[in-house]
C-alpha cells in the first residue's frame, strides 16, 4: 500500500506501505461489544465464488469461523511507525483492534491515544516492549508471512469496506523474502485499496503494483474500479489472478485490470559483486509473497481524517482465500476464465536503459557531459600520485600489440587517476563535473588485470572532489585474469583519514585507484560511469554552484544558472499545466514566468529545480520574497507555496490565500516558517512550488517576479 501523494509532489514521490511492525500474540477473542452487530451483517456471508473453474484449487483459507483468530495463520503487526507513509495510528494485537464474531474478521480502526514501538517489527532494533512513539489512533494489521506463503494463484477476499475521510482499508502482498534487495526491487501487490470512500474518494477501489529501483527511483502502476454497489453498504469479493509474467485484478469476478512483465521491472544488487542489474523474466513477480489484510487512518494519500469522520470505523471480512492452478502450478497459468478481451494490459513502466558513458577507452580519455543545451565532450588528463618518489611507474596508454591499456606497477602506497579538473574550451561552463543523477543507481565499473600484488595488498577506489572531500570502497580483485570490477556509489565511505566526502555536485576526479599498501603490478581499461533511465554526467555551469550565498535571486527576467533543471510541471491529467516566460503587460517589469491550469479535470503544480541540491543554509531566520499576480482565480480559492529539499524532504504547503488578486503583490515567507515545517537548507533542490486549490484549479491563470532569497 506504498501509494505517491499526488498532493505532495513535484517530480517523483513516494510513500511506504501501510505501518508495519509485530509482536508475538495469543489468540484474540471478541470484545464485549462491537461497531458493527452481528444481527446485521450474518444474512450477508456467502460461500465461496461459484464462477471459479475446477482447475482452481483451494490450497488455503481463513474462513473465520472460530472463536478467535487462528494465529498458525495470522500473525499480528505491532508498531506506531507510520507505515512509511506518515500514518496515525498505532498497530496493536487487541482485542478492540481485531476479533471474530459470527463468523466475521472484524478490524476496527479507533479514535484513542496509544504509545507503542518506533520500529518496524522485521528491524534488528525492534523492541515489543518499546512505548516511544504515541499516536492518536488505533488500528490492526494482520500478516501471513512464514505461515501462508505463495507464488502465482488467485488470492480473493471478500469484505465490506469502512468509510470516511482518511480512512485506508487494504489487501495486500509483500515478498516473504526479500531476494532482490528492499522495498519496492522485491515487489508489491496490492490487491485491494480503497481511500476516502464516501467521501472524496467515492466508491472507487483501486488495484497497484510497485516495483523498480529503491527510492526514489521506484515505480507504481494501476488503475482503480467502481462497483456498482457501494463499498461500504455491500460485500463484494476482491481479486488477483497471479500467473508468470501476468497479473489480473477483480472484483465480484468483473476482470477491470491487467498487467504484465512488459510493464514491470526491478534494478536490484547481489551478493555477486555484480553491481545493479535488471531483474530477469518476471523479477520481481517470480517468488513467494504473503498475504496482509489491514485499516490505516490517513497518511500521504488520504490525508488526516476531519470533522466528518465518524469512529470507530470497521473493515468487516468474511473470508480470505487462495486457490492455485492445478493445470500448472510450476507458472499458474491457464486457469484464468473471467478474463475480459476488451480490458487493454496497462502499460506500467518498462524497465528503463541501463546507461554506460566512458572515461577510459583503448587509450580514450574523453566524457560526454550533458549541458542545458546540448552535450560536449571533455578531454580526461590521466595522472598519478606517490607517496614517495619511486613508488610508481605508470603508462596510461601502454599498447598490449592488440589494444591500448593503462598500466602500472605499484612498489608503495600510490594512486593513479582521470581528472576534470580543468577549464572548458565552451564558454559558460566550468570545470570537474557533476555526477549528482548517479547518487541512487549509478556505479563506477572497469576491467581490471592485476598480474601480481603482494600479500598485504589494499586496493581503494575513489572519487574525489578536492582532499580531503574523497570517498572510498575498498575491493579484492582476482589475480591473473581481466575481471569486470563495479563499484556503487552508493557503496562509497567517507575519507578515513580526514573528515570528508565527495560532493558528487562538483567532482574533480571522478576516478582514482589507490594501492594503500603493499605492492602490485595491473592493466586497467573500460573504465565507465552506468546508471539507470534518465541520467548523466553533466557539466557545470559557469557560476553554478552546490553552496548558495547572499543576496540570491531565483528568478528575475531569467531564472538563475544554479537552478539548471528550471521550470517543471506536475499534473494529474495531461496539457493540464503549462508554464512559460513572457514579457510582462507592464513593460518596466520585463520578463515574468506565466503559469496557466487548464479546464480539464486534474490539479497540478509548476515549480523551479535543480537538478543538485543546493545548500542555502545562510537565509536560516531570513525570508523568501516574489512578486505574484493572479489574473484568474477560477474555481480556486487560494494559492499555497512550498520548498523542497529532496523528497520528501519538504517544508510543507504554506497557504497564501487570494493573494495578488487585485495586482501585482509582494509576498514575504519567513524562512523559519519553512523550517519549521520540515524544510532542510542544507539541500534544497526545488526554491518554490506553487498550487492553486488542489481539485479546483480550472482556468487560473496566475504570474511570478523577482523570487528571491534574503537573509537576515
Amino acid at each position: 500500500m506504498r501509494k505517491l501523494s499526488l498532493a505532495m509532489l513535484p517530480l517523483i514521490l513516494t510513500g511506504l506501505a501501510a505501518c508495519g511492525g509485530g509482536s508475538s500474540t495469543t489468540d484474540v477473542g471478541s470484545p464485549s461489544s462491537s461497531s458493527i452487530s452481528s444481527s446485521s451483517i450474518s444474512s450477508t456471508s456467502s460461500a465461496s465464488s461459484q464462477s471459479l473453474n475446477e482447475n482452481w484449487a483451494l490450497v488455503w483459507s481463513d474462513e473465520f469461523e472460530g472463536e478467535s483468530i487462528d494465529t498458525n495463520k495470522w500473525s499480528f503487526e505491532v508498531n506506531c511507525t507510520g507505515g512509511g507513509n506518515n500514518e496515525l495510528q498505532c498497530y496493536t494485537p487487541r482485542e478492540e483492534n481485531a476479533y471474530l464474531d459470527n463468523g466475521f474478521l472484524h478490524i476496527v480502526a479507533r479514535e484513542e491515544s496509544y504509545q507503542g514501538p518506533g520500529e518496524w517489527d522485521d528491524s534488528p532494533s525492534y523492541d515489543p516492549n518499546d512505548t516511544s512513539v504515541q499516536r492518536d489512533y488505533t488500528s490492526a494489521r494482520l500478516r501471513t508471512k512464514g505461515k501462508g506463503d505463495f507464488k502465482y494463484g488467485r488470492m480473493e477476499i471478500r469484505a465490506k469496506l469502512p468509510q470516511g475521510q482518511g480512512i485506508w482499508p487494504a489487501f495486500w502482498m509483500l515478498p516473504t523474502d526479500n531476494v532482490y534487495g528492499g522495498w519496492p526491487r522485491s515487489g508489491e501487490i496490492d490487491v485491494l485499496e480503497a481511500v476516502n470512500t464516501n467521501a472524496a474518494g467515492g466508491n472507487e477501489v483501486h488495484g497497484t503494483l510497485h516495483y523498480g529501483s529503491a527510492w526514489p527511483g521506484n515505480q507504481y502502476s494501476g488503475t482503480s474500479y467502481v462497483p456498482p454497489a457501494d463499498v461500504w453498504q455491500e460485500f463484494h469479493t476482491y481479486a488477483v489472478e497471479w500467473s508468470e509474467g501476468e497479473i489480473h485484478w477483480f472484483v465480484d469476478d468483473v476482470h477491470y485490470a491487467t498487467q504484465t512483465s512488459d510493464g514491470w521491472y526491478t534494478y536490484y544488487t547481489s551478493d555477486s559483486g555484480a553491481g545493479y542489474q535488471l531483474g530477469e523474466g518476471a523479477a520481481p513477480f517470480d517468488q513467494n509473497f504473503h498475504l496482509i489484510v489491514n485499516l490505516a487512518v490517513g497518511g500521504n494519500w488520504p490525508q488526516d481524517p476531519d470533522d466528518t469522520t465518524s469512529f470507530p470505523q470497521t473493515l468487516l471480512v468474511d473470508y480470505v482465500r487462495v486457490y492455485q492452478c492445478a493445470l500448472d502450478p510450476e507458472t499458474g497459468a491457464g486457469c484464468s476464465d473471467l478474463l475480459d478481451s476488451q480490458i487493454e494490459r496497462l502499460p506500467g513502466f518498462p524497465a528503463p536503459d541501463i546507461k554506460s558513458f566512458s572515461l577510459y577507452r583503448d587509450g580514450d580519455t574523453t566524457l560526454t557531459l550533458e549541458t542545458p543545451s546540448s552535450d560536449t565532450l571533455r578531454s580526461l588528463t590521466p595522472g598519478y600520485y606517490e607517496s614517495n618518489a619511486g613508488n610508481l611507474v605508470v603508462d596510461p596508454a601502454f599498447n598490449t600489440g592488440s589494444d591500448t591499456v593503462w598500466s602500472a606497477e605499484f612498489s608503495g602506497a600510490a594512486n593513479i587517476f582521470l581528472s576534470a579538473d580543468q577549464s572548458s574550451e565552451e564558454d559558460g561552463l566550468a570545470s570537474g563535473v557533476n555526477l549528482s543523477q548517479f547518487a541512487q543507481t549509478g556505479q563506477i565499473a572497469f576491467d581490471l588485470l592485476v598480474e601480481e600484488k603482494s600479500g598485504d595488498a589494499q586496493f581503494l577506489v575513489k572519487v574525489d572532489s578536492g582532499w580531503p572531500a574523497v570517498s572510498q570502497k575498498e575491493i579484492e580483485p582476482s589475480v591473473g585474469e581481466w575481471t569486470r570490477v563495479v563499484v556503487r556509489l552508493s557503496e562509497l565511505q567517507a575519507n578515513n583519514i580526514e573528515p570528508g566526502q565527495v560532493d558528487l555536485n562538483s567532482v574533480v576526479n571522478p576516478f582514482v585507484l589507490e594501492l594503500a599498501a603493499g605492492t602490485a603490478k595491473i592493466k586497467i581499461n573500460n573504465i565507465a560511469y552506468e546508471c539507470l533511465g534518465d541520467c548523466a554526467p553533466q557539466a557545470i555551469l559557469a557560476g553554478q554552484s552546490s553552496t548558495i550565498e547572499t543576496p540570491h535571486t531565483v528568478f528575475d527576467d531569467a531564472i538563475n544558472v544554479n537552478w539548471d533543471f528550471g521550470i517543471g510541471i506536475y499534473q494529474t491529467a495531461a496539457n493540464h499545466v503549462s508554464t512559460s516566460i513572457v514579457e510582462a503587460s507592464d513593460n518596466a517589469r520585463g520578463q515574468v514566468i506565466d503559469v496557466q491550469f487548464g479546464n480539464a479535470g486534474g490539479s497540478g503544480i509548476a515549480f523551479i529545480q535543480s537538478t543538485s541540491p543546493k545548500d542555502m543554509s545562510v537565509f536560516s531566520g531570513g525570508r523568501l520574497v516574489f512578486d505574484v499576480q493572479v489574473l484568474d482565480y477560477g474555481l480556486a480559492s487560494q494559492v499555497a507555496i512550498r520548498v523542497d529539499c529532496v523528497h520528501p524532504c519538504s517544508s510543507g504547503d504554506i497557504e497564501l490565500g487570494m493573494v495578488g488578486s487585485d495586482g501585482w503583490q509582494t509576498v514575504e515567507v519567513p524562512i523559519n516558517d519553512l523550517v519549521n515545517g520540515g524544510l532542510d537548507l542544507s539541500r534544497v533542490n526545488t526554491p518554490l512550488v506553487i498550487s492553486p486549490t488542489w481539485e479546483a484549479q480550472a482556468n487560473v491563470h496566475l504570474q511570478l517576479d523577482n523570487i528571491r532569497y534574503i537573509a537576515p
